[in-house]
């Protein structure tokens, strides 16, 4: 503490003989390295201006490296602006910009603020070519220029120019270092009126401005390891996949075959003359179980070899390892390991589902290949999810193999640390990443098997009471399908679902479905052929995919809003793309569902949608209606009308109109009639819901 104390006092010292020295020197020129200020002459100041002019930059300076401090980086420019803005301010400056050096050859504006009637620079490339000013950025030289354009020398003749079409008057650029490069700048214009740069204040902001470069700089560079990071888990991710390649066939070829066997046994069994209705849903019910088994498996395949970073959330965390679990199952089995779980219910933690996964994938892997130096009979791993002291979620994995050395337990977790023949040692340093992110904890010891126990802890997520588990699959079916068809008995005509998609089997199946839940449907093998042969009655919904041949779903959503009253859109797809699915919500889509579909879902998401259809086709047939009762009303009336919703008395609206009252009593109760209202209340609602008056008339 001592030692820091007697440097801060040094570096105070010399900082206050350099800047005694800067404010009695007549000419600006600060020697550093191989920078030299550009001269100019200024002139001479009144002591007390000046030392006011220094407190209200340190101010500032001190008000910066606080506000920095406590910013993150997705923010360090904002603030940066914001502080450059209460500098402009409190100098009287007219204009502030930082800027970065690209290349060498020109500036790009990271932020930029300005006071009065003087515009901002836009943020991007600086729109002019002035190749004098670049150089001497480039070459590390503060340019400190009074009274433009006369200081400029004769070479700087766009830059000449650049000041008679702008206005600037007065110039000041600080080249901003880090190491020994320059990096940015920092500039200040003055466009109302001359001003000297004193040298004192020069030589403050100069400390600002590589303030200003440090921490960008940092900011980036915890950016780009951010990004590193988040590359080398998803390659964890995508090799520890590609080392199950094996055991992915297998989970999928497994229920495909059984949907296979059963599908075929329920033709057989239809052929029969004494077919059992029950043992033909038995057949069915089990077609459509391995079905979302393998759904369930490429999605979570799909989930762990994905690029785009999920969000944090509310995750189940028994649940989501459970996950991972079923896709190792075969992979223990085939290597002889008996693996034995105890998830416990309500663990659940705030955080990626995804990166939860990975942990867990990673630490089974390991385990099992811990075990394999011990005979077949004794290979057992273990994996325990619980609650512990009420605050945290605790996962172990228990193996029964050679354990770990005391000396390595904390090592083991260092990257590139190994024992195995292959691998390059990342995968406990990654789980640890992960785990801290989620301010979490990870460490290793002993267990009573002779291996090792590897736990984990994330804090517990807020409780929330377990949710209402749906009835069965059928009952909820009917429910929904008898629910629908009372409505659309209600209506003139049951409304009109198509589905687009070019897979024929795909194709046929939803409207299967859709029928057997009460909804009159039709299929379209693409987008063009919809366009082509538009269905004669009135279409409420489309469930539409994304890719197909010739016209996309995407292209047909964008033709389709452009019409009057669009159907609602339900995209349904075979891949779950973020960017599509990003664009079909911005257009307006009703809902995006990815393949395969569970009925209930798609059953309620139709319904949803043609609701939705139908509220909006009410409410532009109520708007049309009352277009047309106000295009009925004489002028007088609409004036009448106009005068009445700003809740004006009818000898007030006789005296604006130079009329009489009783006059504006006939004409006001033709207006009632025809609006066919019967109170005023009434009438400004009827205004409100047609759009053409202000909202300001209505209150």
């Amino acid at each position: 503490m001592q030692q820091q104390d007697g440097a801060s006092r040094a570096w105070k010292t010399m900082t206050g003989q350099v800047l005694d020295l800067i404010d009695h020197s007549s000419e600006i020129r600060l020697r550093r390295g191989s920078s030299v200020i550009i001269e100019a002459r200024s002139s001479r100041h009144d002591p007390a201006t000046a030392l006011q002019e220094q407190r209200a930059v340190e101010c500032v300076l001190t008000a910066v490296s606080r506000r920095l401090a406590d910013t993150s980086a997705p923010d360090i420019l904002r603030a940066i602006e914001t502080s450059l803005s209460e500098l402009v301010e409190v100098l009287g400056y007219d204009r502030c910009s930082f800027s970065e050096l690209i290349a060498g050859d020109y500036l790009n504006v990271l932020c930029s603020c300005a006071t009065g009637d003087t515009e901002r620079l836009p943020r991007g490339r600086f729109p002019h070519h002035l190749p004098w000013f670049v150089g001497q950025v480039r070459a590390g030289r503060t340019v400190a220029l009074s009274n433009l354009p006369d200081d400029l020398p004769a070479e700087a003749v766009e830059e000449r120019e650049h000041c008679r079409k702008s206005g600037l008057r007065s110039f000041l650029c600080i080249p901003v270092r880090v190491g020994r490069r320059v990096t940015s700048t920092l500039t200040f214009a003055a466009m109302q009126h001359s001003r000297a740069w004193l040298p004192a204040t020069v030589a403050r902001l100069t400390m600002l401005g590589e303030l200003l470069g440090g921490v960008l700089a940092l900011a980036r560079a915890e950016e780009e390891a951010r990004e590193l990071r988040r590359r080398a888990w998803h390659a964890d991710r995508v090799e520890r996949v590609s080392l199950l390649a094996a055991t992915i066939a297998h989970e999928l070829n497994q229920p495909l075959a059984a949907i296979l066997n059963n599908a075929q046994a329920g033709l057989k069994h239809l052929s029969r003359e004494d077919a059992d209705p029950r043992a033909l849903c038995e057949i069915l019910e089990s077609v459509v179980r391995e079905d979302k088994r393998a759904a369930e498996t490429i999605r979570t395949m799909r989930a762990l070899v994905s690029k785009e970073e999920s969000q944090r959330e509310v995750v189940d965390v028994a649940a989501a390892l459970g996950e991972i679990q079923r896709l190792l199952a075969s992979e223990f089995a085939a290597n002889g390991v008996r693996l034995e779980t105890r998830f416990d219910i309500g663990c659940r933690a705030m955080a990626d589902k995804v990166q939860v996964g990975q942990v867990g994938l990673n630490l089974l892997l390991n385990a099992m290949a811990a075990v394999q130096c011990r005979p077949p009979a004794e290979r057992l791993v273990q994996i325990e999810v619980c609650r512990v002291a009420g605050e945290r979620i605790s996962v172990s994995v228990r193996d029964a193999g050679r354990g770990i050395a005391s000396a390595d337990l904390e090592a083991i977790f260092e990257p590139f640390w190994t024992t195995g023949k292959s691998g390059l040692g990342l995968g406990l340093a990654i789980c640890r990443a992960i785990v801290e992110s989620h301010e979490g904890r990870i460490w290793a010891e002993p267990n009573a098997l002779g291996g090792a126990t590897f736990r984990v802890e994330f804090p517990a997520a807020p409780c929330e009471p377990d949710k209402v588990r749906r009835g069965d699959f059928r009952t909820a079916n009917k429910a929904v399908a008898s629910d629908r068809l009372a409505a659309a008995n209600e209506r003139e005509e049951r409304a009109l679902v198509c589905v687009i998609d070019d897979d024929p089997d795909v194709r046929q199946g939803l409207v299967r479905l859709l029928g057997e839940e009460g909804w009159l449907a039709k299929p379209y093998a693409s987008a063009d052929e919809f366009l082509a042969e538009p269905p004669a009655a009135e279409v409420a919904c489309l469930l539409l995919d994304i890719r197909m041949p010739g016209s996309s779903g995407l292209e047909l959503q964008r033709h389709l809003v452009l019409t009057t009253c669009a159907p609602a859109i339900i995209f349904i797809t075979g891949q779950d793309d973020v960017a599509a699915s990003v664009d079909a919500m911005k257009l307006g889509a009703a809902d995006y569902l990815v393949k395969p579909v569970d009925a209930r879902v798609l059953v309620e998401a139709v319904a949803k949608a043609v609701d939705h259809y139908h509220a909006r086709r009410e409410q532009a047939h109520s708007q049309s209606t009352l277009m047309r009762r106000i295009s009925s009303l004489s002028t007088r009336e609409r004036q009448i009308m106009e005068h009445v919703i700003e809740g004006r008395l009818n000898k007030q609206i006789a005296a604006d109109l130079l009329i009489t009252e009783q006059t504006v009593k006939q004409h006001r109760g033709r207006v009632m009639d025809k609006m066919e209202v019967k109170s005023v209340a009434q009438l400004v609602r009827a205004c409100e819901a047609t759009g053409l008056f202000p909202a300001s008339a209505l209150k």
